[in-house]
């Protein structure tokens, strides 16, 4: 009997243990996935439960296209109707009275759609993201249209956009000036894209004269000869 109580014993305790085991390990996990979601900043229920993998993978998908969307709206209006900018009023012109300093700071970052207009108007397949860098925009766009003086003006252009854009300092109307001086340089460099990509496309490769069969026939003998006398070498 004391041994059959042992034995009955020794299980009694072996199942307790692995219950007691089982239950821990369930309450800890139960934590872990109640801090991970308070410190997670996405939803608290998977994303399309009990739904479709084609579903799931959609909504996915539309999620993380969502911080790339970026819209760069217009700050003045330019008619007095003109619904899409009806919450920023136009400051009121007096000969005292001087401009405020952000009417030219939001008057440069709209005037550089002008240019940004002509630009995709002379070759449709070159229009910016909003979140590109307008510099390397620029150089890259009007790359083969530049010399060393055409770089320093976009450098230059760009760097009043900046300063327009984001320095604290005061951006008035000698500033804004010459932001439009530089601005219509670069509008007169961009006008020059559609006929260089005309010239372009005349040049292409599609266009250039075929070889003749004779000038294939014999470059092809000279590489086996010469594949040939390479292989004598090397078994000398």
């Amino acid at each position: 009997m004391a041994q059959q109580l042992s034995g009955v014993t020794v299980v009694i305790f072996i199942a307790g243990g692995i219950l007691t085991f089982i239950l821990l390990f369930i309450f800890a996990k139960r934590q872990i996935m109640r801090f991970a979601l308070r410190s997670r900043r996405g939803p608290h229920v998977p994303i399309g439960h009990d739904g479709k993998k084609t579903l799931k993978r959609e909504i996915e998908r539309r999620i993380e296209v969502v911080p790339k969307i970026a819209f760069e709206p217009k700050l003045l209006p330019v008619d007095q109707d003109d619904d899409r900018s009806k919450y920023i009023l136009p400051p009121a012109e007096s000969n005292d009275k001087p401009l405020l300093s952000h009417h030219y700071r939001m008057k440069a970052v709209d005037d550089v759609k002008k240019l940004e207009h002509e630009i995709t108007k002379q070759d449709k397949t070159l229009s910016r993201h909003p979140s590109e860098n307008i510099r390397s925009f620029l150089l890259n766009t009007l790359a083969v249209l530049l010399d060393g003086s055409g770089q320093h003006i976009v450098h230059q252009f760009c760097d009043l956009y900046e300063h327009a854009r984001y320095d604290p300092n005061e951006f008035l109307d000698e500033e804004y000036q010459s932001f439009i001086r530089l601005m219509k340089k670069l509008i007169d460099i961009a006008k020059l894209l559609k006929s260089y990509s005309g010239e372009s496309r005349k040049n292409s490769p599609n266009k250039t004269p075929t070889r003749n069969n004779n000038m294939r026939t014999s470059t092809n003998d000279t590489l086996r000869t010469k594949d040939r006398d390479s292989n004598r070498l090397k078994v000398v």
